[in-house]
């Protein structure tokens, strides 16, 4: 069995927790835990709590030389066992690392490997500035910026990942580097969209704007809605991807419990403090409304909304797959729900939601600004929809027939979508069902290069043999 601390202990005063140690269950559930049941069950040897980027590069030496397994966690916001924690090896948890630094002239701010978004948004909130960053409160600033990342900023700046200016990362070897335009610019591409296949990114400086408070919140429709609803997501991607407004983003949220769909979730976002914009203008006057809770505020805040309807403690499983903005695609693909969530309606504490989230041609044309990503998305390809479900639950008796219900969705969805010509091959990874390939939907080009990117910085392999979790460049 690895036992780093016999290394650890002489040579630094890195923290390591022990499951006789009471604290290192605080890291496994509740609020500095992880998010779902699954990865709060996996039980590391131990878990080591670096306080910089010198001890993670001290953890990740000795790890590499002493051949033990390792998991790397940020925010811990992935749904299946194992992704960011391991059973019987060590869990380099960077939970400590959630510095927020922002720049003599406020146009970087630096933000620590182990931060969550509300971290980021509490202080430059007050700063009267923002980021392109995550929309749910708790989710980790690294796991979002290393798998893409989609944001309320997006149709103005891009992905998430194409505001990043720098990465610090600790690479195989126990090396610190920068990448960026200038810098190891190979890495700094791979890393948007790469995930942990190439090192520990220990900070990562993103391009900070000036924001004041912005509108928006959340409207619940009755589920007979839905039908127009689906034509709104169509007509709001292409008045998107045309450059009608890009202050506006949507999140269409069709909510199922134990007796089918009950509601549809909308979260609306207006990047500045004007209300009822007229590019949502159909969204907010359909009717009825069940509720609505749309106003003036800020970004801690509606993050912290945004995360309240998937909270801590349950078993969740994701999967994901990509369309044409298409209405009756769409209406379609939500039929094909109906039918594949009935047979587990019944299972304890259901809950599944069935979230398109536009993707416009103004968010996938702003990559090649800033360097490019890895993401293998571009303007080229139209307008598009991401498909999102989300399904949560309670027992782990459950998880074959949740899985099951969700891969045959997702195989029905994608057969029935080709056979239109509306499928779009791209899987966003920080949604992907652990059996899906997010990394080879990038393309082949994509790969190649972000394979040549792991024999130049892991040339050992320490990230693809020693740090199982996450999606591999080289699957089995």
């Amino acid at each position: 069995m690895c036992k780093p601390q016999q290394q650890l202990d002489p040579r630094s005063l890195i923290t390591v927790l022990y499951p006789q140690n009471p604290v290192y269950n605080n890291y496994q559930s509740g609020p500095l835990g992880y998010w779902t049941e699954q990865e709060a069950s996996v039980l590391p040897t131990c878990r080591i709590l670096p306080a910089c980027s010198d001890d993670v590069a001290l953890a990740i030496s000795i790890l590499a030389e002493s051949h033990c397994l390792f998991a790397v966690r940020g925010g811990g916001h992935m749904s299946w066992a194992g992704a960011a924690n391991i059973q019987d090896g060590i869990t380099i948890d960077l939970s400590a690392m959630n510095q927020v630094e922002v720049s003599a002239n406020s146009t970087i701010t630096s933000i620590g490997g182990g931060a969550r978004w509300e971290d980021v948004y509490l202080k430059l909130d007050r700063m009267g500035l923002a980021v392109a960053g995550g929309r749910v409160a708790e989710v980790g600033v690294g796991g979002l910026l290393i798998g893409g990342g989609n944001s309320f900023f997006a149709a103005q700046h891009g992905f998430a990942c194409d505001n990043v200016h720098n990465y610090e990362v600790v690479l195989g070897s126990g090396k610190i580097i920068n990448a960026n335009i200038d810098e190891n610019r190979d890495l700094f591409r791979a890393l948007k969209g790469g995930t942990n296949n190439f090192g520990v990114v220990t900070r990562f400086d993103l391009k900070t704007f000036a924001q004041g408070k912005l509108w928006g919140g959340f409207v619940i429709n009755p589920i007979e809605t839905a039908a127009e609803q689906f034509q709104y997501i169509e007509d709001f991607a292409t008045a998107s991807g045309n450059g009608a407004d890009p202050y506006a983003s949507v999140i269409n949220a069709y909510i199922f419990g134990a007796k089918g769909p009950i509601a549809i979730a909308n979260q609306f976002t207006y990047t500045k403090p004007e209300a009822f914009p007229s590019i949502l203008e159909n969204f907010t006057s359909v009717q009825p409304q069940i509720s609505n809770t749309l106003r003036i505020t800020n970004l801690t805040d509606l993050t912290i909304e945004l995360g309240a309807g998937t909270p801590n403690g349950f078993r969740q499983l994701f999967g994901t797959a990509t369309f044409a903005a298409d209405a009756s695609l769409l209406a379609h693909l939500f039929s094909l729900a109906r039918a594949a969530f009935l047979p587990i309606q019944n299972v304890t504490n259901f809950q599944a939601s069935f979230v398109l989230q536009p993707i416009s041609t103004a968010i996938t044309s702003k990559a090649i600004l800033t360097g490019g990503n890895s993401l293998g998305l571009g303007p080229e390809q139209g307008n598009l929809v991401w498909l999102d479900l989300t399904l949560q639950y309670s027992l782990s008796k459950d998880d074959a027939a949740v899985l099951n219900a969700t891969q045959t969705l997702l195989a029905q969805s994608i057969a029935y979508a080709k056979s239109q010509n509306l499928y779009n091959e791209f899987i966003y990874l920080n949604y992907a069902l652990q059996s899906q390939d997010p990394i080879a939907s990038y393309g082949p080009e994509n790969v190649a290069r972000l394979r040549e990117a792991s024999r130049k910085y892991d040339p050992q392999g320490v990230f693809q043999t020693l740090c199982p979790g996450g999606f591999k460049l080289w699957r089995e």
